[in-house]
């Protein structure tokens, strides 16, 4: 018993000796089935098994039903989104009355409920939302053109995550003596309803720009400088919290040169997000080596059976039963010892110990990634390519870019969303109670930890990669159309060009703040631009027709396309670290021989270690420094279609939920 003692707290240490900075694209908790603090209380349970010199068959069967809620939103945040927001930030004066209009049938009946005022509450987490051409725009806003926004669009976006789980847990333990003594089988699973809300509320400011022609699209109302345009305000997503939803879009109408896709992975929800099932099976055939009336000791190997929901990738805070389809394998420690017995044997103290340890083995899960130093890149927006017949670049229209802007966008997740292989080294449950009886009554009070090492993420070598690679570029803030100019007019619709931001992050592109920027000068590789057929140079719409010479639009003569070896799956890896105090009080029906009942109540408080420190408040990239268009290392090449394994590996994140349950617990022992 002591060496497993010291064994769960060597891994306690080692799980918790580092502190992860990443940001989970998808939030794994510990499984509703998984708590063997909730397993052990109970006098009627735990004093009714584990029996010596029994020569027969013998068992007990409880039933428990169980309300857990999660609270400290903000850490729940801060794993889905980073450290970029201090919850304690001011988001302005009016949250709004919802979050979202009617999407139609297409996006279910309504996108938004009432805020209220909570979403102004100082336990909410923000987010700014701000256009590229906001003046002093913030260094931690998300830029807004990634949405399909107007640039001129402000908004605070509030979360104030929460998980409510009600589950009946059913347990039964059946005592093997009459075959070896010692020797027992023991099997439980809960059925679970649990319920997921993110709590989103967004306020925004008004705006009324239009896109400029060729920032999105390259056709244009009119012939002259005075008469065009690019996109109205009107045909524009209106909303951060419509376009997150998977509801808004920009409207193309009739304009044949570009596609807005929604954004239909990785959403966001306005509402509740709801499943029901039957969580994992877990077994156990274990044996007591060590048996007494006052004491025992045994071990047991252990096997899960997943029979929950498995992760679909369709939504950011994905409502999951169980422990994500994996099953398990695994060994346990169990022993009691009777310190003090009164001399009528009415009272008595006994300190319990339980502990189980599993391996979870490789689970096909659909999980959506980011890109590697990108954090929250899945809400960027990529640009898809063809092969180039319209443009040149360079100084004399010298050079052929390889391919031009094919007129299609698309919100990156949608491409980096795919089925991988999840598997997890080391899973640990660890109960330590105290037990006090009392003729019938008795009362339990114990301390639970557990903890979940780091994830390993692997591309599936038989799926398809959902990513194209020499297709796809990030848009950032760079414009895709320029147009050729003769005398007065400009043509309609535009060229295409070849522009592509490599080093744009969720926050901003990279034409802000450069020379020469409204120009394209920020892009990777920038050169200038030329119609291919005519050979004349292609402009930005801005200056004409004034002054030519500072005019001339740019285009990457080499475009940085994304490739799956960008795709981040070590920075995805989370693992988790929660400690719990709980306690219990029943009454036990000892003066029945056969069969004797039992109920009690009880109830715990989960602590779960932070995703971050404090100090990393200040940073809106937390994890990555580098905007470097390589992997940095070189990459394997065994996975087939995919082209190369992971090369990027971030921290691993620290994704656990801290939460408070209470529970009734009753039951049967019989023999």
């Amino acid at each position: 018993m002591h060496n497993m003692v010291k064994k769960s707290l060597c891994l306690a240490l080692l799980i918790s000796c580092s502190t992860g900075l990443a940001v989970a694209p998808y939030y794994n908790i510990r499984s509703q089935s998984e708590n063997v603090a909730r397993e052990l209380v109970s006098a009627g349970w735990n004093t009714q098994i584990n029996l010596c010199d029994m020569d027969k068959w013998y068992g007990n069967f409880s039933i428990t039903p169980e309300y857990t809620r999660s609270f400290r939103p903000c850490h729940i945040a801060q794993c889905l989104f980073g450290c970029n927001s201090c919850c304690s930030t001011s988001c302005g004066t009016s949250c709004g009355t919802y979050c979202g209009t009617s999407c139609g049938t297409s996006c279910g009946t309504y996108c938004g409920t009432s805020c209220g005022t909570s979403c102004c509450d100082d336990d909410c987490y923000r987010i700014k939302i701000s256009g590229s051409k906001v003046a002093n725009r913030g260094s931690c806003d998300w830029l807004a053109d990634n949405f399909g926004l107007p640039t001129d669009y402000q908004s605070c976006v509030t979360f104030e995550p929460q998980i409510n789980n009600f589950l009946v847990d059913f347990n039964f333990y059946l005592g093997l003596d009459e075959w070896c003594k010692g020797m027992y089988f023991r099997i439980h699973a809960p059925v679970v309803y649990t319920r997921w809300d993110l709590n989103m509320c967004e306020c925004a400011e008004t705006s009324t720009a239009d896109h400029q022609p060729g920032y999105f699209n390259g056709i244009s109302a009119g012939t002259t400088a005075t008469t065009i345009y690019g996109i109205k305000h009107a045909n524009l997503v209106q909303s951060f919290t419509s376009f997150i939803t998977g509801c808004g879009y920009i409207n193309t109408g009739t304009d044949p040169t570009f596609v807005f896709n929604r954004l239909n992975r990785a959403k966001m929800a306005c509402g509740r997000c709801t499943e029901t099932a039957l969580a994992d099976i877990q077994m156990a055939l274990g044996w007591n080596f060590w048996c007494d009336e006052d004491y025992h000791a045994g071990l047991n190997i252990r096997a899960v059976a997943p029979a929950g929901t498995r992760p679909e990738g369709c939504y950011l805070f994905e409502p999951i039963v169980g422990n994500g389809k994996h099953f398990e394998l695994g060994g346990g420690f169990s022993g009691h010892w009777v310190a003090w017995n009164s001399e009528d044997e009415e009272r008595s103290c006994a300190f319990y110990l339980d502990a189980n340890v599993t391996h979870l083995f490789k689970a096909k899960q659909c999980r959506t990634f980011d890109l590697c130093g990108k954090p929250l890149s899945r809400y960027m927006l990529a640009a898809k390519f063809k092969t180039n017949s319209t443009l040149k670049s360079g100084d004399t229209s010298v050079n052929t870019p390889v391919k031009q802007f094919e007129g299609t966008y698309c919100p990156l997740a949608n491409l980096t969303t795919m089925p991988v292989d999840v598997s997890v080294g080391v899973q640990g449950d660890l109960a330590l109670m105290f037990q006090y009886l009392h003729n019938n009554w008795s009362f339990d009070l114990g301390y639970n930890f557990w903890g979940r090492s780091c994830e390993k993420i692997e591309f599936r070598c038989d799926c398809p990669c959902s990513l194209t690679e020499n297709t796809w570029v990030l848009k950032g803030d760079a414009f895709m159309y320029g147009f050729p100019y003769y005398e007065t007019e400009m043509t309609t619709p535009g060229v295409a060009l070849s522009s592509s931001q490599s080093c744009a992050t969720i926050y901003k592109g990279t034409n802000q703040g450069v020379d020469n920027g409204n120009r394209n000068y920020g892009i990777n590789n920038p050169e200038l631009a030329w119609q291919a057929s005519t050979g004349y140079p292609l402009y930005i719409y801005t200056n004409l027709p004034n002054d030519l010479s500072t005019a001339q639009v740019y285009t990457s003569h080499e475009p940085v396309f994304i490739k799956n070896c960008d795709i981040d799956l070590c920075g995805a890896q989370t693992k988790g670290l929660s400690n719990k105090l709980f306690a219990h009080f029943d009454y036990t029906w000892r003066d029945r021989e056969d069969w004797i009942p039992y109920l009690g109540i009880g109830g715990e408080v989960e602590f779960a270690q932070k995703p971050y420190d404090d100090s990393c408040n200040n940073s809106c990239n937390p994890c990555y420094s580098s905007c470097g268009t390589s992997c940095g290392t070189t990459c394997g090449t065994s996975c087939g279609t995919c082209g190369c394994n992971p090369c990027c590996c971030g921290s691993c994140c620290t994704c656990a939920l801290s939460q408070w349950g209470v529970w009734l617990k009753g039951g049967v022992a019989f023999d």
